[in-house]
């Protein structure tokens, strides 16, 4: 039911002043009287409104425009507010992001009303924040753009009050790694090895080469599409949303998808991102993972996202690892990015300075583990059922599942080995979590162990490998993982064998897709936890060729969590 309530604004001038915003304070600012259209210059709606940071008495609603032209966000039975447009300059393009604009490979037509060698306009960032809601109510919002035909309509829903009884339900996936050269292209397609006879969890070698029916783009577009028909109250990203998280150009194309020409679940679905290593990297320009690149990288991530503070030491370490409560559900986002430097095994990424990038260790005793330390044990206090997200998943059978070290994954050592993030079990154990979602390795892939359920939900909209690194190695670390994870494996590779008539694929095998998570109350007091793996399938005709539709479907293990409060 809607709710009139009393709002207040707080447009947020800077990261800094965002910031301010989330400490409980009641600043205020007075509203801002919008400019008539009349007068107004031409404006483009560069991201579509998106949603961020919700509690049960509040909600940001973010996007962006090409002109310092306020827009008005007008909320129904609250009032309406007028922006206060920032300059956000670390939104800007390198020269090879121009070279590519316009070349003769974007082939997704990105920027392509953009005058011949030049750069597109630096972005305005609108961030308005309304306070005063009813909790667990969904609210009509517009955004109206002066100088833009563009008349933007959508809901918001507030959270639920922390700890009280509600049906939720999230979906959780990453690796979808956008940029605009995901159009046209495709990836390998490795099969089980189990159909000629061999381990489930080898490849065939029949299927080294082949590959995907439909390109990334394609893929992505059909994932998101299905999550949006599930109707989640918010919606989990485990890291490597972006290919270089310095090139903006890959940014403008998470942005297509998710709240512009492709979709706009985010103007509905709140989004709670975790850092993956992909989110501090920017070549050819950058340097890779050297310093100036994470730096460039994190001002950009800064730029896009309002989360919950941690009150880090460093400022550079805010946004990188979080608390969020929605209803009965505490989600702990941790930033897995880096380690102890000096010792490749508590390491996640040995070609990052943690010290000069200012990125925080995860280790013990580090100020992010004794951070989750206390939001892991006050969650449990108050009877949260609790989920953990970061992006190397420390237990899978993947690329990055090798043990950690610089001998290269020919010789079955990896430099951005998940394995590190073990040392975080015997907390999740010790404080009751229910599920740890992850990624990295591009994998969908399952284990419980000691009452944890880990996910590697790493099958967004990027790489469909199997597991290993065929046919670089063909060394799968399955005999890497404890006794009880090795019992309770399962992935889409060894456990959804396809299904061929002839040329045409019926059903199974691995694609892009997302997990679906529901908390239903059950009892008096406890609650269940159900886990549902779903796909969006290619269809094709009978010569095995694709028809541009795709059919929702779900793989066959729905894990069931009874959690006792």
């Amino acid at each position: 039911m809607k709710k009139t309530a009393l709002a207040t604004l707080i447009v947020a001038a800077s990261s800094i002043g965002l910031t301010a915003c989330l400490d409980g304070s009641n600043s205020s600012s007075d509203k801002v009287a919008p400019i008539p259209e009349e007068i107004a210059p031409d404006t483009r709606v560069l991201v579509l409104p998106y949603l961020q940071n919700p509690t049960q008495s509040a909600i940001s609603v973010i996007w962006f425009t090409d002109t310092a032209v306020p827009g008005e966000l007008v909320v129904d039975g609250v009032g309406s507010f007028a922006s206060e447009p920032e300059l956000v300059e670390a939104l800007g393009y390198g020269e090879s992001e121009i070279a590519y604009i316009h070349g003769d490979k974007n082939f997704g037509g990105i920027h392509a009303d953009v005058t011949e060698g030049q750069a597109p306009a630096l972005p305005y960032r609108h961030a308005v924040r309304v306070e005063g809601l009813s909790a667990a109510t969904t609210y009509d919002y517009q955004v109206r753009q002066a100088g833009s035909e563009t008349l933007m309509e959508a809901q918001f829903t507030t959270t639920p009050a922390t700890g009280g009884r509600a049906n939720i339900r999230f979906l959780a996936m990453s690796d979808m790694e956008t940029e605009p050269e995901s159009t046209d292209k495709i990836v390998a397609w490795g099969a089980s090895a189990a159909a000629v006879g061999s381990g489930k969890l080898g490849t065939d070698p029949g299927t080294y080469n082949r590959m995907y029916p439909v390109d990334q783009t394609t893929g992505f577009r059909a994932n998101i599409q299905y999550a949006m028909e599930r109707q989640p109250d918010f919606w989990v990203i485990a890291g490597d949303l972006v290919e270089k998280g310095g090139r903006q150009l890959d940014w403008d194309e998470f942005w297509r998808h998710t709240a512009g020409e492709w979709s706009n679940i985010a103007s509905s679905t709140p989004i709670f991102p975790a850092l993956g290593n992909h989110e501090n990297y920017w070549h050819p320009e950058g340097g890779s993972y050297s310093p100036p690149a994470v730096m460039r990288s994190y001002d950009k991530w800064n730029s896009y996202w309002e989360l919950p503070r941690n009150y880090g030491t460093d400022e550079r370490y805010e946004k990188r690892y979080y608390r969020m409560d929605y209803g009965p559900i505490t989600l702990i986002t941790l930033d897995s990015s880096n380690g102890d430097d000096s010792d490749p095994l508590k390491d996640t990424n040995l070609a990052i300075d943690g010290v000069q990038s200012r990125v925080p260790d995860f280790n013990r005793g580090s100020e992010q583990w004794n951070w989750a330390i206390n939001e892991l044990a006050d969650a449990q206090a108050r009877g949260q059922v609790i989920f953990v997200q970061f992006h190397h998943t420390p237990f899978g059978t993947g690329v990055h599942s090798l043990p950690s070290g610089s001998a290269g994954i020919a010789n079955n050592e990896d430099s951005q080995s998940g394995q590190p993030m073990r040392i975080y079990h015997e907390l999740f154990v010790r404080y009751g979590v229910t599920t740890v979602l992850a990624g990295h390795d591009e994998l969908l892939e399952y284990v419980e162990l000691d009452g944890v359920h880990y996910w590697d939900v790493g099958f967004a909209g990027d790489g469909l490998r199997g597991p290993g690194y065929a046919p670089t190695t063909d060394y799968v670390p399955f005999d890497q993982l404890p006794a009880q994870a090795q019992a309770t494996h399962w992935s889409a590779h060894g456990d959804a064998p396809e299904i061929w008539n002839g040329n045409q694929l019926i059903d199974g095998g691995k694609h892009y897709g997302f997990l679906e998570v529901e908390v239903r109350p059950s009892g008096n007091e406890d609650y269940e936890v159900i886990m549902t793996p779903r796909y969006a399938f290619p269809l094709m005709d009978e010569s095995g060729t694709v028809t541009g539709e795709f059919a929702h479907r779900q793989y066959n293990k729905v894990v069931r969590v009874p959690v006792e409060r």
